[in-house]
């Protein structure tokens, strides 16, 4: 959907700006949800963008705590079900509750795997785990640790509370999986220290390449703020996976707010963000949920710079049921214009602009941005940007002081207009690449324009 373009009025340009610590940009790709990189900005304000829902191709399977791997070529989506015998009796570790598999080539076209462990059972082909607490919340990744051995490329954990705890499991394939240790968990399941029923919904745990660690956010029922009583979620992390630091508290509630399960996965384009997809829960409301939209970068903390619904239940009556609305974990790069991503318990897809979340974004009347000051070794700068057919973007390269730097003004560069999610600016012959490594700020002027990223190639 189009949103309205909002405006709001930064302190303007003063002439010469104070040197400040610059920043180290390197190839790692930079969001525009916040001021991070940014110094002064007037006329500029950060917009929200909403994913486009549609329905998912027939096949794609449909089940609570939905989690999704990339490994080996293909796509495989790990959902949890229950068969038609225990389907009215729903808790944790049901004798009827499932753990199953479905695969796909290319993240849309989804089918039952080439196996079928429980042929006798009336579960669907392609469960993997069957009437025991471990079909709950089971949460897999694939393991890019460049230490972790071939036979442990997928790594998990799961467990409730009647399993006394979070378990650690590790699997060659993805199909078949072992225990790291049966008769001792990762976490305890200790309720009574992190606020009241922890555990329960889906804990998710991948390797973090720019952490170089495992990092894990469980469900707890308390925030760094002492706000004991409302589900959350907390960090902890890990060198061996076996080993785990005591969780983090996190300030991401708000007052009176629950949110299950967090969803946080590091973004495929930026390795150094991580982003999530909480459901917010309103158990005054029938138990109603939707879902709202947050980010860590390098790992510290919650950012959470739009508080509000990111995802609505929308028309459908059963989507406004019992906690009916989940994303599937992870995120998926579909194409080089677009990411995917799906509901968890409906036959549902999602389309996003790649890194179209938030932006900083201009309206009719012109806006201009003054960065921080940076510091490169080497790269081209690469904008993902896009303007309406009356909008413009221009770009000049400045010193530390904020002063134009000689064949990178506005005059060298001229005006913009289109959509690209890969913009390598030029200032007449000039590339940015040409300029010698160093600090250096970036100018900008915007008009009905939306700038999603930046990476310096």
């Amino acid at each position: 959907m189009k949103n309205l373009f909002l405006f709001t009025a930064a302190s303007a340009f003063s002439g010469l700006v104070t040197a400040s610590e610059p920043i180290e940009v390197t190839n790692n790709r930079e969001l525009f949800y916040d001021d991070y990189l940014i110094a002064e900005r007037k006329n500029l304000d950060f917009q929200l963008h909403y994913p486009v829902e549609q329905r998912a191709l027939p096949g794609k399977p449909c089940g609570h705590y939905g989690a999704i791997v990339k490994a080996n070529g293909k796509y495989l989506f790990y959902y949890r079900g229950f068969d038609n015998i225990y389907k009215g009796k729903r808790s944790n570790g049901n004798p009827g509750e499932f753990l199953a598999v479905a695969e796909s080539p290319d993240g849309l076209n989804w089918s039952d795997p080439p196996y079928d462990k429980f042929p006798a059972a009336p579960v669907p082909r392609g469960t993997i785990f069957y009437g025991n607490g471990f079909t709950h919340n089971f949460a897999p990744f694939y393991d890019t640790n460049p230490s972790c051995p071939d036979d442990e490329r997928f790594k998990a954990v799961s467990g409730v509370r009647e399993t006394q705890g979070l378990f650690a499991f590790y699997s060659r394939d993805g199909i078949n999986w072992k225990h790291y240790n049966e008769k001792k968990p990762i976490f305890q399941y200790t309720p009574a220290q992190y606020g009241g029923h922890m555990l329960d919904s889906q804990n998710v745990v991948f390797y973090s390449e720019y952490e170089k660690c495992y990092v894990m956010y469980l469900r707890v029922w308390k925030t760094a703020d002492d706000l004991t009583g409302l589900r959350s979620f907390a960090k902890s992390v890990s060198k061996d996976f076996k080993n785990w630091s005591e969780p983090e508290l996190l300030t991401v509630n708000h007052p009176q707010e629950h949110l299950y399960v967090s969803t946080l996965v590091p973004y495929p384009r930026a390795p150094q963000y991580y982003i999530g997809m909480p459901t917010r829960y309103f158990g005054n409301r029938g138990s109603a949920t939707d879902v709202t939209l947050i980010f860590s970068r390098h790992g510290k903390g919650i950012q959470r710079p739009f508080p509000g619904v990111w995802i609505k239940p929308g028309l459908e009556p059963e989507r406004w049921q019992n906690r009916s609305n989940y994303m599937a974990w992870q995120i998926i790069e579909y194409s080089p214009e677009e990411i995917i991503f799906y509901h968890g318990p409906k036959n549902l897809m999602y389309r996003l602009r790649t890194d179209g979340f938030v932006s900083v974004s201009a309206g009719s009347e012109t806006g201009t941005l003054l960065t921080k000051v940076l510091n490169r070794q080497h790269g081209n700068l690469e904008l993902n940007l896009s303007t309406s057919a009356g909008g413009s973007f221009a770009l000049e390269v400045c010193d530390e002081l904020g002063n134009a730097v000689e064949g990178y003004t506005f005059a060298d560069f001229g005006e913009f207009y289109g959509d690209r999610i890969a913009f390598v600016p030029q200032w007449k012959d000039k590339k940015f690449s040409d300029l010698p490594p160093g600090k250096f700020r970036l100018r900008m002027k915007l008009k009905e324009c939306d700038i999603f990223s930046i990476t310096f190639k």
